[in-house]
């Protein structure tokens, strides 16, 4: 196992623990001030989809990526997260498999190759 695959473990069992200690409020979409932009956001996505069907080009196409992204940012800004209290020993064991398989990741991406020769 090299020291890149090996730091590729620890950060994702680092990232799974941390993801664990996280707490979802609410979900849905963004709102600024006091519009909600769903709305605003399906219009877009409509009519993109629309313009799509009938001239398929690059602008459309570019279009309803656009709105698709915009739809996906808003439900990701819309998304109320917190993290759960907990204790230092908790956070010191979810925090260093992300550091320590960082540092493994990034080591192993500029040594250098060995050649064996027989």
């Amino acid at each position: 196992m090299t020291k890149r695959t090996f730091g590729g473990v620890l950060v994702v069992i680092g990232l799974f623990m941390l993801f664990r200690m996280a707490r979802i409020s609410t979900f849905g979409f963004y709102r600024f001030g006091s519009v909600n932009t769903s709305a605003i956001i399906l219009v877009l996505l409509i009519l993109s989809a629309i313009a799509v069907v009938v001239n398929k080009n690059r602008f459309t196409m570019g279009c309803l990526i656009s709105s698709l992204c915009l739809m996906v940012l808003s439900l990701v800004l819309g998304t109320e997260i917190y993290f759960a209290h907990t204790s230092l020993v908790n956070l010191l064991l979810v925090f260093v498999p992300i550091v320590i398989g960082t540092g493994l990741i990034i080591k192993g991406c500029f040594e250098r190759k060995k050649k064996f020769e027989d």
